[in-house]
């Protein structure tokens, strides 16, 4: 029998009104694993499945609302939303073939995506309502679990403006044996984490530093009903410091995801480090929604493990700077002021991720 990878996607409306509450789980059928990190889209919000392949979103909703599944090696899942149906879906696993006539080499393709970066992505204010989520752990053992949902204003690139982040409702789990001032503090990633990439000052696509990279063209593989184009990138002289892949759009030759590490020795702090970018089309431009960081540092000869959530649920134009009641600064430490309620009805509509049954057992 020919075996066909596809995805299995359940899902259950738990709310009749039009305030809707959808979750859900994404699983490979093959393998019957779950596929994380998959974009869940319904309206103008965007969420994200967890490590188990399970989400929640909450949107108001009318009969014609289509909820949409999306993950880079999969043909996009799309269907009206049926408040009193449980819906099951397969999400069809798609391969690109590579061109056989082009002949594509990495510095051309990135040539493309520096020509249109002005046209692929949103330059101007926004004001999101993003999902935050950091974690400390050593061994089998979490330290502290924190999580947030935060109101962030973003200026536009060209701007003198700061990023404002406002906490609107944080919760937090800290483990009894451990002791903040026997660890260095984490303060959290959000103001790293909502510049990206593409127009970040120094990072590896800075118009001053895309010389000291090689980029390779690698093949094409499938990503919203369209073709993507892999490049990988490595330091092409001492100056250079981060290897990684980038997933281009092969029509707008838009970055639509990007994983990256710093090379070893690059850092005093971190032993080991991984960015992940991801951005999503909406409104004819392409906008960050998802940031993720993974990291492990040596303090006291033990080794520790941080990661780092960020998803960018709900995206607005604001006609001017809005006026944030709580806003944190960049050395603050953002849940000391938590709640320790880690029932599912502390997020009150807000959209989040669903915690892994680990995190939820601690």
């Amino acid at each position: 029998m020919k075996r066909i990878n596809t995805i299995f996607l359940l899902l259950l409306a738990i709310s009749p009104s039009l305030a809707q509450t959808l979750v859900g789980v994404v699983l490979d059928s093959a393998s019957l694993e779950p596929v994380p990190f998959a974009h869940v889209r319904l309206g103008h919000s965007v969420t994200v499945t967890n490590p188990e392949g399970e989400y929640v979103i909450n949107q108001e909703t009318r009969a014609d609302s289509i909820l949409e599944i999306s993950f880079i090696g999969y043909r996009t899942w799309r269907k009206n939303i049926n408040i009193s149906k449980t819906h099951r879906a397969l999400l069809v696993s798609s391969v690109t073939n590579l061109e056989s006539v082009t002949v594509l080499t990495g510095d051309i393709l990135m040539d493309r995506v520096f020509r249109s970066t002005i046209t692929n992505y949103d330059q101007e204010r926004k004001q999101m309502t993003s999902y935050y989520k950091e974690k400390l752990s050593r061994r089998d053992s979490m330290y502290y679990l924190a999580e947030g949902i935060m109101n962030i204003y973003r200026p536009g690139w060209l701007s003198s403006e700061e990023v404002q982040i406002e906490p609107l409702r944080t919760r937090k789990r800290v483990d009894i044996s451990y002791n903040q001032e026997d660890v260095i503090p984490i303060n959290g990633h959000a103001y790293d984490m909502i510049v990206p990439s593409i127009w970040r000052e120094g990072s590896f696509l800075d118009v001053k530093n895309r010389k000291h990279y090689e980029f390779t063209y690698e093949g094409r593989m499938s990503y919203r009903d369209r073709a993507v184009y892999m490049v990988s990138f490595s330091p092409a002289n001492n100056k250079g410091y981060i290897s990684g892949k980038l997933y281009i759009e092969d029509e707008t030759f838009a970055i639509v995801r990007m994983e990256y590490e710093p090379d070893p020795g690059s850092s005093k702090f971190w032993k080991w480090a991984k960015w992940v970018e991801e951005y999503e089309p909406m409104y004819g431009l392409y906008y960050l929604t998802l940031v993720s960081f993974e990291g492990s540092f040596l303090d006291y000869n033990k080794t520790y493990d941080y990661s780092a959530l960020l998803v960018n649920n709900d995206i607005s134009s604001p006609e001017g700077v809005p006026v944030l009641d709580s806003v944190i600064g960049k050395k603050d430490i953002f849940f000391d002021q938590a709640s320790f309620d880690f029932t599912d009805s502390f997020w009150k509509g807000f959209n989040y991720i669903k915690l892994t049954a680990e995190e939820q057992g601690m």
